[in-house]
């Protein structure tokens, strides 16, 4: 059976989009690797960089892309205390994420949580 070719082909998923998303996932519950990535999509991990390089990305940027963008959501729920952020969102220590989240945003997350008030 062959396919209707007027009808348009899906869309092929960008690889750099599926390796955001299985970080996302993983992010939520812990730390993530690129060992662990690179395993779910069967491949190597020099694979998965290379793939990535490809695409003009690598797996350090896209991690901290979402763990910037997720920084950012969890600072406005006050209810979570800074530590509990910096778990969430991976990081080994408080200190770890408060130097991250200068770097992204120019000031720490207690200065960019009370500037948002």
């Amino acid at each position: 059976m062959q396919s209707d070719p007027m009808e348009p082909l899906a869309p092929k998923v960008p690889f750099n989009a599926r390796v955001t998303s299985l970080i996302a996932g993983h992010l939520e519950r812990g730390r993530v690797g690129v060992e662990a990535i690179a395993s779910q999509l069967h491949m190597s991990r020099h694979t998965l960089h290379k793939r990535l390089k490809r695409e003009g990305h690598t797996f350090a940027a896209l991690l901290e892309e979402i763990r910037r963008e997720r920084a950012l959501a969890y600072l406005n729920d006050r209810s979570k205390s800074l530590v509990e952020i910096a778990e969430q969102l991976g990081f080994s220590e408080l200190s770890a994420f408060s130097r991250a989240f200068k770097r992204w945003m120019g000031k720490s997350p207690g200065a960019y949580r009370s500037m948002a008030v």
